[in-house]
């Protein structure tokens, strides 16, 4: 391993991703110890053309539009960031979820389909788009035009079902049109593609069937039809996946290859054969504490290798930067005191395809 100091030259920006820390603590601060602010250098030295950017209250704030605990509001903290990153020529793909909005579990699942008998909608869903993603797409006009909302709505915490999601996505579409806001591109929340119990890969585990749930429940309850005559196209412009399959060992191409086609093959069937929408890897990555540091540069060539063959792969987002051990992540392609590991060196070769 290599520890390389931020006073040295940067490598020329790619066409990749990288996802950093978080941009403010739950104090309302944005410096403070593995922070986005403090792994740009990093970022940017890595050669990552894009940052993945999770837009978070944390316990500081109510919204984002008033001041917080610290007397400063969540925008002007976000303000300070994001002209840091693209001073330094770094796209953003903005992240709009649970923590955009205060809330719990059983806000974002109200009234749905699938277990309650309702139609999926509900006050936290027209609250996060109203109060959210309207007001950061606006404040950010021309600065972001790339948003994924919601995170992983298909496994962990954050699992929300078919027809809420379904129902977040009209409104996110529809809102931000009706709010006089263009040229936006809106990919749906990070569908996590995983393996199951008998280490298979399928059309479940992938998250397929999560996917295709949704467009069925968007057509039968959230009016997905009408937003496509109205604005030209279901309310998604492109598909979020999150590939984690073989956390304890080396992968294969053809692994990446089936989670890539379970995705692919499940919006095609709704949006047909000629669709232009591409599949986005917002997340990707292995944790040193579950491979060696020799693997996972191994499985980061593997994966991005088969993103550069795939070509509905519109491009991919390392998870991430840096260990964090406060958190127990340990996905870094450096460490907590920002010693390279193998993967480092490997990323920037794949920066730029």
């Amino acid at each position: 391993m290599n520890k390389v100091t931020t006073s040295e030259a940067v490598v020329a920006l790619g066409n990749q991703g990288l996802q950093g820390g978080w941009v403010i603590s739950n104090a309302g601060s944005i410096t403070f110890t593995h922070s986005l602010q403090s792994q740009l250098p990093a970022i940017q030295e890595a050669g990552a053309g894009w940052v993945r950017i999770g837009f978070r209250l944390g316990d500081c704030y109510q919204d984002w539009i008033n001041p917080g605990c610290n007397g400063t509001t969540a925008l002007y903290q976000y303000d300070q960031m994001i002209q840091d990153v693209q001073t330094r020529g770094l796209q953003i793909l903005g992240l709009i979820n649970n923590e955009s909005w205060s809330g719990g579990s059983s806000l974002w699942t109200a009234n749905n389909a699938e277990i309650a008998g309702g139609n999926g909608d509900n006050d936290y869903m027209r609250a996060l788009s109203l109060n959210a993603a309207v007001v950061l797409a606006r404040h950010y006009a021309g600065k972001i035009t790339t948003w994924e909302i919601w995170n992983e709505p298909n496994v962990g915490g954050s699992t929300i079902y078919p027809s809420n999601f379904a129902w977040l996505l009209r409104h996110v579409y529809e809102d931000t049109r009706q709010a006089g806001l263009s040229g936006l591109t809106f990919i749906s929340g990070g569908i996590t593609s995983l393996q199951d119990s008998r280490n298979r890969i399928t059309s479940a585990s992938s998250g397929a069937d999560y996917l295709t749930q949704t467009y069925q429940q968007g057509q039968r309850y959230a009016q997905w039809d009408t937003i496509k005559v109205t604005y030209g196209s279901y309310p998604l412009d492109g598909i979020g996946q999150h590939i984690y399959i073989d956390g304890f060992a080396r992968t294969s191409s053809q692994k990446i290859s089936t989670c890539l086609s379970y995705i692919r093959n499940a919006y095609v069937a709704f949006e047909g054969a000629a669709t232009t929408k591409k599949s986005t890897i917002t997340e990707v990555g292995w944790s040193t504490q579950n491979v060696s540091e020799s693997i996972q540069a191994t499985n980061l060539r593997t994966a991005y290798t088969q993103f550069q063959q795939t070509p509905y792969v519109n491009h991919a987002y390392w998870f991430n930067i840096q260990d964090v051990p406060e958190a127990n992540l340990y996905f870094g392609l450096q460490t907590s005191d920002g010693t390279h590991k193998p993967s480092f060196s490997t990323y920037q070769q794949y920066a730029h395809y």
